[in-house]
């Protein structure tokens, strides 16, 4: 069994290569990489999985639609797949633009720079990607609100 026909399994009424083809267009991807396609399974089939072990039901219902969308952007952005898909040229003339400085002393004028490639800001929130630091409970901790309001109760 593939991953899409898993996804299209576990779901009710949403239209997974619909999904599938905005994720690729939100994380400006190409189609001709067929190893960042690929993940972006994996990566649907993963939220999937945390969404569905949150809110104790078989299938996703439709209203979790964007929930679903939102989390797997977060999740690629969290575990760095941004970094190892996009395209580098583009990253190349924005080097500069990942380092910032982290601190400044004047007495003997020593400057700290750090690097911020390995960090991404989701809503305020500053995560290290790619790191032990990162945990699926950030994730849930974010949506919660949106994955209780289709919670079932487990007796």
């Amino acid at each position: 069994m593939s991953v899409l026909e898993k996804l299209k399994s576990k779901t009710n009424n949403i239209d997974v290569e619909q999904l599938k083809k905005r994720l690729i267009k939100e994380l400006k991807l190409t189609t001709d990489n067929k190893d960042a396609i690929t993940q972006v399974e994996y990566s649907l089939l993963d939220t999937l999985v945390i969404i569905l072990d949150t809110i104790h039901q078989s299938k996703i219902p439709d209203g979790l639609y964007t929930t679903w969308l939102r989390m797997t952007k977060d999740y690629w952005y969290l575990n760095g797949y941004d970094k190892l898909f996009n395209n580098t040229s583009e990253e190349e003339g924005n080097s500069k633009s990942n380092v910032k400085v982290k601190s400044l002393q004047i007495g003997d004028t020593t400057t700290t720079f750090a690097d911020t490639t390995s960090q991404v800001e989701i809503n305020g929130i500053t995560y290290s990607t790619g790191t032990v630091e990162y945990s699926e409970d950030g994730l849930i901790e974010k949506y919660k609100k949106d994955l209780y309001r289709h919670r079932k109760m487990r007796w």
